[in-house]
Order: structure tokens, then C-alpha cells, then sequence
């Protein structure tokens, strides 16, 4: 039996118009949706969409795609753990199943579909599927440019209210509340920042965080990522604002809302050099989080990790 190709190999060139997606599903572009409504599928964002179907047997011949294609480029990747290609209206992620009783993303945005009380854009589930120890999924776009792209252009005013829009989403999805620290399904939750290397099982990210000072009582929804990629804004459209990549979102301890964002460098700017404006969004949220009331236990991690 032949080794699961790399993970960001996952995605062959068949021909201009075909692609092979984990060596079983066939995407291609066509003029046309498919006439059955179950088949996935979406626009192009050029007038034609993208079909997805069983790839046939014997599998076609196909080369490598390269990353920086204008077709399907690669934007994200992490070693060889995930990959993530812009397909039009829609981004196809692979991801390996380091752990195989994690909460999927899909599980989590069907959570949030359910809860029809909030006012901001997520991802719309288009298919997922896992195999060979990998799990693969495919979500609409979500409109608006990343806060990476938008923040050096607002003013101080428009700053403000995205501090405050997220703020407020964060205590608001903190009134769902869990009995464990894991996914939305019971499954494991990936927040490595608590685990210090020891697993993530709910009865060990519990201690932990006890072990922080955090009250584990009051477990609270939260998305565990805000980084300034992972929040679109559209200023011009009644100020809009979109959240993507729920993958390691589940049930916290309250503080771990605003020591999330006091101490991970991974909600900073990219690419910029001043150490202030680096750290400005994080720094902001977690100021106006303290305002609302939101305590944290920077504290107790840090002596946590020395321990």
C-alpha cells in the first residue's frame, strides 16, 4: 500500500479545467451547476463553478499543482500538518488527523449554524470527508478583507468599533455554556496553550487549568483564535464582520477569553516591525475585555509553564 501523499500535495492537476482532491475526489470547473442539488458545488467568481464528484477508477494521470497557481492557489500551509487553496467562492482545507478524536470544524460551524441569534458571517459547510488519517473540508467564502488588509487603512474611530465588535462577540458567545473543557460535541478540544505538552483530554486541560488559577466551574464558548486573519470586516457594507476558522473553538474557562489574547504573539500584526503596532489588535481587545469586566490568569500561566 502506497504512503498518504503530502498534505500539501493534496490537490493534483489533472488539466486546466480537473483537479484530483485526496486522490478520491474530482473538482472541475464547469459552465454549469450540476443538475442534481446534493452535488457540491460553487461559483467560480468568473461565471462558471466548480463541481465536485467521486473521482472515477482507474484514477487519471495528474502532475503536481503548483502552490502558485491563479487557479487554485495555495494561501496557508503548516509544515505538513495542513493546507488550505482559494477554489473561487470557496476554500478547500486538508488537514492531518494528529488527533483523530478532535472536534472537526464542520461539527463546530454546524453548532453555530444552529444558534441563529448572532449577527456576523461565518462559513457555510460545502462538503467534508476524511480519510487516510486526514480530514478534508470545503467552506464558502466569507466576504471583506482580513483585518491584516484593512487595519492600516482606518481611522482611530473605526479601529475602535472593530475592538469592540469582537469584545462584545466574545462575552456573547460566552453566555453558551459547556461541562467540560472540549468541542461543542464532547470531542477533544486542540488549544495547545493549555495542554503544556501533556494531551489534550478534557480531564487534563481541567487540571491545568486549575493548576493556572482559572475557575473551571464556568466553562464558556469561545473561539480560541481571533487573530487579525481570521476576522473579516467590510467597513463599507454597514461595517459587516465575518469570523473564520473554528477549529479549535469549544468550551473554556471565562479567563481563558482575555489571557488568550494578553500572551499569544500568534494574534499579532505579520510583517510588522514595530513592536507596538505589532501587537496594537490583541493588546486592544484584551484592554477592552478588562473594561467589560473579563478577569485573566496571565499570571498563573506563566508560572504554570515553569512548573
Amino acid at each position: 500500500m502506497s504512503s498518504p501523499i503530502h498534505v500539501n500535495d493534496s490537490i493534483q492537476a489533472i488539466d486546466d479545467t480537473s483537479w484530483l482532491t485526496g486522490e478520491k475526489i474530482l473538482l472541475s470547473r464547469q459552465p454549469a451547476p450540476p443538475t442534481n442539488p446534493n452535488q457540491p458545488s460553487w461559483s467560480d467568481g468568473r461565471g462558471a463553478f466548480f463541481v465536485l464528484s467521486n473521482a472515477p477508477s482507474p484514477l487519471p494521470q495528474c502532475e503536481a499543482h503548483p502552490a502558485d497557481s491563479t487557479e487554485l492557489p495555495r494561501v496557508y500551509a503548516v509544515g505538513d500538518q495542513s493546507a488550505v487553496w482559494r477554489a473561487g467562492e470557496a476554500f478547500i482545507k486538508a488537514q492531518n488527523l494528529t488527533h483523530p478524536k478532535r472536534t472537526r470544524e464542520h461539527t463546530t460551524l454546524e453548532f453555530l449554524q444552529s444558534k441563529e441569534l448572532f449577527d456576523f458571517k461565518i462559513p457555510h459547510v460545502l462538503y467534508h470527508g476524511e480519510w487516510d488519517a486526514r480530514y478534508y473540508m470545503i467552506v464558502s467564502r466569507v466576504p471583506g478583507q482580513t483585518l491584516i488588509e484593512a487595519w492600516p487603512t482606518m481611522d482611530e474611530e473605526l479601529r475602535q468599533y472593530y475592538v469592540h465588535r469582537v469584545a462584545d462577540l466574545c462575552t456573547k458567545m460566552a453566555e453558551w455554556k459547556g461541562e467540560a473543557i472540549c468541542g461543542v460535541d464532547g470531542g477533544k478540544l486542540t488549544e495547545l496553550y493549555l495542554s503544556k505538552g501533556k494531551g489534550v483530554d478534557p480531564d487534563i486541560l481541567k487540571k491545568n487549568c486549575m493548576g493556572m488559577g482559572m475557575d473551571v466551574s464556568c466553562l464558556v464558548f469561545y473561539h480560541c483564535d481571533l487573530r487579525p486573519g481570521n476576522i473579516l470586516v467590510e467597513p463599507d457594507n454597514n461595517r459587516g464582520i465575518g469570523i473564520i476558522d473554528w477549529e479549535t473553538a469549544g468550551y473554556v474557562p471565562r479567563e481563558w477569553v482575555r489571557t488568550k489574547f494578553h500572551l499569544s504573539s500568534g494574534m499579532d500584526f505579520p510583517d510588522v516591525e514595530d513592536m507596538q503596532k505589532k501587537s496594537d489588535w490583541r493588546r486592544l481587545v484584551s484592554r477592552r475585555l478588562a473594561e467589560m469586566g473579563i478577569t485573566e490568569a496571565i499570571n498563573g500561566w506563566v508560572t504554570f509553564q515553569d512548573v
